[in-house]
């Protein structure tokens, strides 16, 4: 079993996921750490560390399959850390033959800030983050079309390399590859990371950003009728600015047009109450402003290319 785990340097967060690798219930397993530069940190048989310089996760994750020596490859992200029998929990699904990969829920640490705790909450909204909401929570076990590379764990025969060129939506190929061979990916509700999230609503909404452009990116770049579902934010997000100005000049379209804003308000807030009001308030505020951050995103990959 070979962990990889890519990160920009090793700081706190990065210290925090190898002391949990480092006490996974476990035996045969090597850590993969690749920052941009060398860097020093206690020694242990289990932890390799690999200077890549100053390229994308997606880069990273393809160098450390190279140089991996196991035969299943576990991938997560620097700012996330396992429970302890996460690899264990993996490998029983991992023993099925038509399985070549599984992950689970990406929960939010419970010494998390406030933020942190609202994201969480809004991305594990089925309304907000639609199909993948389950993601974030703990759901039943089932089948996926797609897992990401914060918790994903691979059989090495169905390893093909990451999308150099992309930020995020690199796993969604990963795993739309592994379909084609007509392998199964498993979400698995006890496979289970702990991943923190943005920690101001700034960084969260460019994070749903760039989600929506790579997705766009992706789409493009291997298009089926399949992916027009990752379209309609941006097609929301236009009915919304578009609306609002034809509102103004067709006195008949001006009340299906409020009237539908309504109801997407009122279901918004119903999917937001949790037992503090401050932070439903904020999850309301976020569910919102996640979804024109994706529609914008997605937009705006449709007009770009994936770097070089």
């Amino acid at each position: 079993m070979s962990i990889t785990i890519p990160c920009k340097k090793i700081d706190n967060l990065a210290i925090e996921c190898l002391k949990h690798c480092l006490s996974l219930d476990y035996k045969n397993f090597e850590i993969l750490l690749l920052p941009d530069t060398k860097e020093k940190y206690k020694q242990s048989k289990k932890l390799r560390i690999i200077e890549t310089g100053n390229v994308m996760p997606a880069v990273k994750r393809n160098v450390a399959m190279k140089k991996a020596r196991g035969k299943i490859f576990a991938f997560l992200d620097s700012d996330a850390y396992p429970e302890k029998n996460w690899l264990k929990n993996a490998v029983r699904y991992l023993k099925e033959k038509d399985i070549a990969a599984v992950g689970g829920p990406q929960l939010t640490p419970k010494k998390a800030n406030f933020i942190e705790h609202a994201t969480g909450h809004t991305l594990a909204n089925f309304f907000v983050a639609g199909k993948a909401a389950i993601r974030y929570k703990i759901a039943k076990n089932q089948f996926v079309n797609e897992l990401p590379s914060a918790n994903l764990i691979v059989k090495k025969e169905y390893a093909n390399k990451f999308i150099p060129g992309l930020l995020t939506a690199e796993d969604s190929k990963f795993c739309f590859d592994i379909l084609k061979k007509g392998k199964k990916v498993l979400y698995a509700k006890d496979v289970i990371v702990y991943h923190h999230r943005r920690n101001t609503i700034k960084k969260h909404l460019d994070q749903m950003r760039i989600y929506g452009r790579d997705i766009a990116l992706l789409t493009k770049k291997e298009f089926s009728f399949s992916k027009l579902y990752y379209s309609l934010l941006s097609l929301f997000s236009l009915y919304i600015f578009l609306g609002l100005i034809f509102s103004f000049f067709y006195k008949g379209f001006k009340n299906f047009y409020l009237v539908t804003v309504l109801v997407y308000l009122i279901i918004m807030l119903l999917t937001s109450m949790k037992k503090n009001l401050k932070i439903s308030l904020l999850v309301f505020m976020l569910s919102i402003l996640t979804h024109f951050a994706y529609g914008i995103g997605y937009i705006q990959g449709l007009g770009g290319k994936t770097k070089k």
